[in-house]
């Protein structure tokens, strides 16, 4: 099993990594949800990159099929930042 933890954590300089999670997936236990969203409140700094957290409502495991609108929403509002 891969942790990527320690990246989550330390995110490279001007990196931003975004984790969606399925708003019905049963895959994230409480603890991981809570320490993806306290790393999430961090923001970044001119040092190390940042981690942003979405939720993709009415989606299971299968993000691109069970909402592929909202999925492309937060793909393209990220994209757009850039």
């Amino acid at each position: 099993e891969k942790s990527y933890w320690d990246l989550l954590e330390n995110p490279p300089q001007g990196m931003e990594i975004v984790i969606v999670r399925a708003e019905k997936s049963d895959r994230w236990d409480e603890e991981a949800i809570e320490r993806i969203q306290k790393l999430a409140s961090q923001g970044g700094t001119d040092s190390v990159g940042k981690v942003s957290f979405c939720v993709l409502p009415n989606a299971g495991h299968w993000v691109h099929v069970d909402n592929p609108k909202g999925l492309l929403e937060i793909v393209a509002s990220k994209m757009a930042s850039l």
